[in-house]
C-alpha cells in the first residue's frame, strides 16, 4: 500500500524551521509510528506578503494529498475577513475539493474556513485564553472515536466563534467545554473539513514558551496588559512561581528581567496530561485517511475490474 500523502501549509511563516510546522509534522509522524503506517509529508511555508499564486505554497501538488493540515497563524486584524491568510484559505479550499480525503484548518485558519464556508465571524475575547480545558466528545465521529468522556486539548488565541453558530451553520461541534468553547468541529461527513479552535498538536514546552514570549512583549512595551501564566497546566509552585516573577515585571517593566524568568521552576512544573488525548485525536485521523484511501482503491480496483469483464 502505497503511504498516506500528508501535507503541512504553514500559514505562520515561510521558514523551513517554523515551530508550527515543526509541532503537526511530530505530532503526524509519531502517529504514524505507533498506528504502523507509512506518510510522506510535505511542508509549505506561505509568505503572506506575496500573491496567492506566489506565497509559497506548490498549488500543483494539493491536489493529490490525502490529508491535509493548514496552520494557524497571528492575528493582524479585528475581522476575519481582513487578514491575508483569508485569501489562502480560499485558494486551499478549491484546490483540495475534489481529491483530498480531509483538511484540518488550525486556529486561524479555522476561523477563516468557515467564514468562507459558512459566512460566521469571529469575535475579541476579553481575555486570552491560554491553557488547557476539559472538554465533552458530541455525538459521534471518527475523530472522537475511543476518546474518554473528558477530553483535553491546550488553547491559546484571542477570538473565538461561538459553538452555538456553528451549529446553526450546520457545523458539527465534536468538542467542547463546559463554559461553550469548542476546540474540534467537523463538516457533516466528520472528515472532509475539519475545524480545530484549540491546539492538539502543542508539545509540553509550548504554552510556557508562548506566556514566556507574552511576557517579553510586555517588558518592552509591545502589550499594555500582563498576561496571565496558562491555566490547567501547572502545579501550584509552578504557577506561583511564574506569579511572581511576572509581579516584579509589572513593577520594573524591564525587559533585561526576561533574563531571569523562572524556566526550570515552571518546566517542571507542567502536568502535560493532554499529551494523551491529543496523540489519540491524530491517531484517529490518519486512521480515518487510511481507510478512506483504502475503500478508494478497492473501488477502483472493482471498477476496472467490472470494465474487462464487460469488454469480453
Amino acid at each position: 500500500m502505497s503511504p498516506l500523502r500528508i501535507g503541512i501549509a504553514d500559514l505562520f511563516s515561510p521558514a523551513p524551521d517554523s515551530w508550527a510546522r515543526y509541532m503537526f509534522a511530530s505530532a503526524v509522524e509519531g502517529a504514524a509510528d505507533r498506528l504502523g503506517l507509512s506518510v510522506e509529508i510535505a511542508a509549505y511555508g506561505a509568505d503572506l506578503s506575496l500573491p496567492v499564486a506566489e506565497c509559497g505554497i506548490a498549488w500543483d501538488e494539493l491536489p493529490y494529498l490525502d490529508g491535509l493540515i493548514v496552520t494557524g497563524g497571528e492575528p493582524r486584524h479585528p475581522a476575519v475577513a481582513a487578514e491575508p491568510a483569508l485569501a489562502v484559505v480560499d485558494r486551499i479550499l478549491t484546490a483540495t475539493a475534489d481529491r483530498v480525503v480531509s483538511t484540518v484548518y488550525s486556529c486561524q485558519s479555522a476561523h477563516a474556513a468557515l467564514h468562507l464556508l459558512h459566512g460566521l465571524e469571529r469575535s475579541r475575547l476579553p481575555h486570552k485564553r491560554h491553557g488547557v480545558f476539559a472538554h465533552r466528545v458530541h455525538g459521534e465521529g471518527p475523530l472522537t472515536a475511543g476518546l474518554g468522556n473528558r477530553v483535553l486539548v491546550p488553547h491559546s488565541r484571542w477570538n473565538a466563534m461561538p459553538a452555538g453558530l456553528l451549529r446553526e451553520a450546520g457545523v458539527a461541534v465534536a468538542l467542547e467545554t463546559d463554559d461553550g468553547a469548542w476546540a474540534l468541529a467537523t463538516g457533516e461527513d466528520g472528515l472532509r473539513h475539519v475545524f480545530s479552535q484549540g491546539h492538539p498538536e502543542y508539545l509540553r514546552e509550548t504554552l510556557l514558551s508562548e506566556y514566556r514570549r507574552d511576557l517579553r512583549r510586555y517588558a518592552a512595551g509591545e502589550a499594555g496588559h500582563l498576561p496571565d501564566p496558562p491555566q490547567g497546566c501547572l502545579t501550584a509552585d509552578a504557577r506561583e512561581a511564574l506569579l511572581a516573577f511576572a509581579e516584579k515585571l509589572r513593577e520594573q517593566r524591564d525587559p533585561g528581567l526576561m533574563e531571569s524568568f523562572p524556566d526550570r521552576a515552571a518546566a517542571d512544573g507542567v502536568d502535560d496530561a493532554w499529551l494523551a488525548d491529543s496523540r489519540a485525536l491524530f491517531a484517529n485521523w490518519l486512521t480515518a485517511l487510511d481507510d478512506s484511501t483504502k475503500r478508494s482503491a478497492k473501488n477502483r480496483a472493482d471498477l476496472a475490474l467490472a470494465r474487462r469483464r464487460a469488454g469480453r
